[in-house]
């Protein structure tokens, strides 16, 4: 009876050992089938570009297609928590950013995912500079003199943004705090159309990202104040950033990054993390980031996590000071 107990143990142990080394060799070869890259807004936005501009790369480099699969709506809500509920296999990849990380937790009371809970870090990717404009008939004509202006008439200049909630709100919000002006939001469907409004002289301010923000400026349709950004744009180097001006810690608010589900196993995370710093050293990348006037930021995994929460602790008083909830 000891023996067969034996045999038994023997046998069951050496089952045990062989789905081992079968997870390990899986873990080797990983990946071995098409990675899903899981993109919150519709074909042909900014955050799209970026994630097919990923996609492609890695395709490229681990011989297995990378499929981009777009699933807009609600703020990032529907594919965060679609790719938060998808196995942790190292298939499924989520373009998150900011909004989705470190604004949403807070203008949402039943937020159907918690990044902390639901996310591993893969990469943090670009940060998207912003570019804050005024319009050529306001007679402003930098950051100081809009500061007096605004602080000589409270809450009669009127700012812009792509609606409630988004970068393009808190970062005026946040920036009228900390240089004591009172300013009205007027929130539009989209930057294109809060933008177009600066132009018409229907509102007065604007920060928008920096890649459409500078097209205007240099087109002279639009005055440029401030970079908000950590340095200089190329497309319009005369213009100073808010470091430059006085605010050296100004949070940056276009951040992307690259998240997987929740207990993804370590190898896959660590390929896909070095598979992107590749992707930044790439000339061609850094070009067409170049282009896109996008700042890359290659990064270990860890990163991501320290960068939500940190965003989160920075704007997270103020969505709620403001009283901004989406419920």
């Amino acid at each position: 009876m000891q023996g067969s107990f034996l045999s038994r143990a023997c046998r069951v142990a050496g089952v045990a050992c062989a789905m081992l080394a079968s997870a390990g060799a899986v873990a080797a070869d990983y990946p071995d089938r098409p990675i899903k890259l899981v993109v919150p807004q519709a074909a042909g936005g900014g955050t799209d570009v970026i994630g097919r501009l990923w996609a492609d790369y890695l395709s490229r480099q681990l011989k297995v297609p990378v499929v981009v699969e777009n699933r807009p709506g609600a703020n990032g809500i529907l594919a965060s928590s679609y790719v938060a509920k998808q196995p942790a296999d190292g298939y499924t990849v989520l373009v998150s950013g900011i909004s989705y990380l470190a604004f949403n937790p807070h203008m949402y009371k039943d937020l159907p995912y918690q990044p902390a809970r639901d996310f591993e870090g893969v990469s943090l990717l670009v940060n998207t500079p912003f570019l804050l404009v005024t319009g050529t008939q306001t007679g402003i004509r930098s950051l100081d003199e809009l500061v007096q202006k605004a602080k000589a008439n409270p809450d009669a200049l009127n700012f812009a943004s792509a609606g409630k909630g988004n970068s393009t709100h808190l970062v005026v919000e946040m920036l009228a705090k900390r240089l004591g002006m009172s300013l009205t939001h007027v929130p539009y469907n989209g930057a294109a159309a809060g933008l177009t409004s600066v132009m018409a002289n229907q509102t007065q301010l604007m920060a928008d990202v920096l890649n459409t923000g500078a097209v205007q400026a240099k087109a002279g349709k639009v005055v440029p104040l401030a970079v908000v950004g950590a340095t200089r744009a190329a497309s319009v180097p005369d213009v100073p950033t808010l470091g430059e001006l006085g605010l050296p810690d100004f949070p940056l608010p276009g951040w992307y990054a690259l998240v997987a589900p929740k207990g993804t196993p370590a190898q896959a995370i660590d390929r896909l993390n070095a598979e992107t710093r590749r992707f930044f050293d790439d000339s061609a990348v850094r070009a067409r980031l170049q282009e896109l006037q996008l700042e890359p930021l290659p990064s270990a995994p860890d990163a991501v996590g320290q960068w939500t929460q940190r965003d989160s602790a920075t704007w997270g008083p103020l969505i709620r000071e403001l009283g901004l909830s989406n419920d």
